[in-house]
C-alpha cells in the first residue's frame, strides 16, 4: 500500500535510469513484468536484490533505490506481482491464493540465484506478506538476506483497515476505472504521472486487489512460525520502516522484529513507502546491513580454532 493505505502509491518519476530494461519473467502461473537494472558498465554486479512491491503498488514504486543500487554494483529486479500492473492475472476458473503469490516468488528466486551471486529479498507492505508465504513454502530458498520493508505481523489494524475496507466495497460496486474517477485517485501535477496511475488502474486485475484485500483484513500473526523458519535455514532477516509509518506503526513493527529476534531500523521523515520518501538512505541502510551480514555469515562458517 501506498501512502495513504488503500490508495495507489505514486512513484516520484517514470524515468528508467541508465541500465534499466522492462523484461518480461517467466514462471509457471504466467509472466510477470519487471524492471531489471544493472551496473553501470564499469562496476562489477557483485549481488542483486528481488524488490516485491505491496497491495496497491508496482515494479515503479522502487524506481528511486535503482540508480543508488546499481552505483553501489547491485542488480536489481523489481516486479509486478500477478495482476499487478503489467503482470497479467489468473485466467476466470483459477482462484487467486496467498500461496500461489508464494510459488511466484520461490521460483523467481530460484532462477535469479543461478546466476552465481548472492540474492538479497526486500518484501514492502503486502509483499511483505508474500516473501514470508515465500520463505514458509517449502524448502530452504537460496538467499543471503531478507528484508520486511514496511509490513507487519498480521492483518493491518485500524484505522488503515477501515481504508482497505472501503477499498474492497467499492471494487465490489464498481471497476477500479470508475473507482479512479470518483475518487481522482491519479490527481498529480505532473500529467505523465497521471497517465502512467491510469494506466496502472486499468491493468491491475479487479479479482487480484479484491484477493490481497481480504488477505490484507484477516491474515493471522504468523512471526512464530517466521523465526521457525529463519532459523532453521539460518537466514540474516532485518525489519525497516518509516517514522511515520501509517499502516502497521513502527512499534507494532519493532516488536515483530524483536520476536523474530532480527535488527530493526526506522528512516527518518518518511512513511509507509520509505523507497519513494527517503531512496537514497534506504539504500544506504540495506547496504550497510547486507555487508554486516556477510561479515557475519563469513565469521560463521569459519573454522574454531
Amino acid at each position: 500500500m501506498g501512502r495513504g493505505g488503500a490508495a495507489l502509491s505514486t512513484p516520484p518519476f517514470l524515468e528508467l535510469p541508465q541500465g534499466t530494461h522492462r523484461v518480461a519473467l517467466s514462471v509457471s502461473a504466467g509472466p510477470l513484468s519487471a524492471h531489471e537494472t544493472h551496473p553501470p558498465g564499469d562496476i562489477e554486479a557483485r549481488a542483486e536484490v528481488i524488490c516485491v512491491p505491496g497491495f496497491t503498488g508496482s515494479k515503479e514504486d522502487f524506481l528511486p533505490m535503482l540508480e543508488p543500487l546499481g552505483r553501489a554494483g547491485i542488480r536489481v529486479l523489481s516486479i509486478d506481482q500477478r495482476g499487478q500492473c503489467d503482470s497479467p492475472g489468473l485466467p476466470l476458473q483459477t482462484p487467486y491464493t496467498l500461496e500461489g503469490y508464494g510459488e511466484d516468488l520461490r521460483e523467481l528466486i530460484t532462477q535469479r540465484a543461478e546466476a552465481g551471486i548472492p540474492v538479497h529479498l526486500v518484501g514492502h507492505s503486502f509483499g511483505g506478506y508474500v516473501t514470508r508465504q515465500a520463505l514458509l513454502g517449502g524448502p530452504k530458498l537460496p538467499l543471503a538476506t531478507v528484508t520486511l520493508l514496511g509490513t507487519g505481523p498480521g492483518a493491518v489494524p485500524a484505522p488503515a483497515s477501515y481504508r482497505v475496507r472501503v477499498f474492497l466495497a467499492a471494487t465490489q460496486l464498481m471497476s477500479p476505472v470508475t473507482g479512479n474517477r470518483l475518487l481522482r485517485l491519479d490527481r498529480h501535477p505532473d500529467p505523465a504521472i497521471q497517465r502512467f496511475v491510469r494506466h496502472r488502474i486499468r491493468g491491475n486485475d479487479r479479482r487480484a486487489l479484491q484477493a490481497m484485500a481480504r488477505w490484507l483484513l484477516t491474515e493471522p500473526d504468523r512471526v512464530d512460525e517466521l523465526r521457525a523458519v529463519l532459523q532453521r535455514d539460518e537466514l540474516p532477516c532485518f525489519a525497516v520502516c518509516g517514522v511515520n509509518e501509517s499502516t502497521w506503526s513502527a512499534a507494532e513493527q519493532q516488536s515483530m522484529a524483536e520476536r523474530l529476534g532480527v535488527p530493526f531500523t526506522v528512516i527518518p521523515e518518511a512513511g509507509h513507502s520509505v523507497n519513494v520518501d527517503q531512496p537514497e538512505l534506504l539504500v544506504e541502510t540495506l547496504l550497510g546491513y547486507w555487508a554486516s551480514a556477510a561479515v557475519h555469515q563469513a565469521d560463521a562458517a569459519e573454522p574454531a580454532g
